[in-house]
């Protein structure tokens, strides 16, 4: 146990060694993008000092590649969009975008969810009003299934027994049988009725000429009756 312990405490130097030798390295070799603060404008130098000349002015929130970091890490070199690099403060930059491109970022993609949004409601409405089709058509076709299913089962009843089925097939015979001698008897009395209809008829007919006749007759009659006592007065 003690030689663990003694082991342990002979590599801890090394250790620490190795874990200082990896900070040391890690941010001269890494690169980050940083971002230039809001409301600002800072200077881009061709040095790591405010000695150096301005090569450009920088406005709040361009991005920036940083490429390394001075030794007092004051100063850092980055390299822009266009191509340019040079030194900037690293005070003047941080590791976020600005406040201004983030909401704006914000809107467009708040724009762009509620576009989407609009887009579901639409399609959740079309498949609510198929569901409701489809549930349409489901009755339908589950009352087409029963009444299939009930004449099938007639069926297997009827054809399982061919007595039955004779049976049924001699009453329909029956029953149209009396349906037809039903529909001549009908129609003899509609004939019937046609005849005794057209001698109704005739015989107004007759009536009517003979009473016609009767009463030209008797007009006659009254006629000369009264033209003869007008010549008995006159003698």
């Amino acid at each position: 146990m003690l030689n663990i312990k003694t082991q342990s405490i002979r590599y801890l130097p090394l250790f620490a060694l190795v874990l200082l030798s990896a900070a040391i390295i890690m941010p001269a070799h890494a690169e980050t993008t940083r971002y230039v603060s809001d409301e600002l404008k800072i200077p881009l130098r061709s040095g790591a000092s405010e000695g150096h000349r301005i090569i450009k002015f920088i406005h709040s929130g361009i991005a920036l590649t940083v490429q390394e970091t001075s030794e007092d890490s004051k100063y850092i070199h980055v390299e822009l969009s266009d191509g340019k690099s040079g030194w900037v403060l690293n005070k003047d930059t941080m590791n976020v975008p600005s406040g201004r491109d983030r909401l704006a970022a914000a809107n467009k993609k708040w724009a762009k969810s509620e576009q989407q949004m609009k887009l579901l409601n639409s399609t959740i409405a079309e498949l609510k009003s198929e569901i409701k089709q489809l549930q349409n058509e489901k009755g339908v076709l589950k009352n087409e299934r029963t009444n299939l299913s009930n004449s099938l089962e007639d069926l297997k009843i009827t054809t399982a027994n061919p007595q039955a089925l004779a049976k049924k097939n001699k009453q329909l015979k029956k029953e149209l049988s009396k349906v037809r001698k039903n529909e001549t008897m009908l129609e003899e009395d509609n004939q019937q009725l046609r005849s005794n209809v057209t001698q109704e008829w005739f015989l107004i007919g007759a009536a009517v000429s003979i009473g016609s006749l009767l009463l030209g007759l008797i007009l006659t009659r009254i006629n000369w009756r009264r033209k003869r006592n007008s010549w008995g007065d006159s003698f």
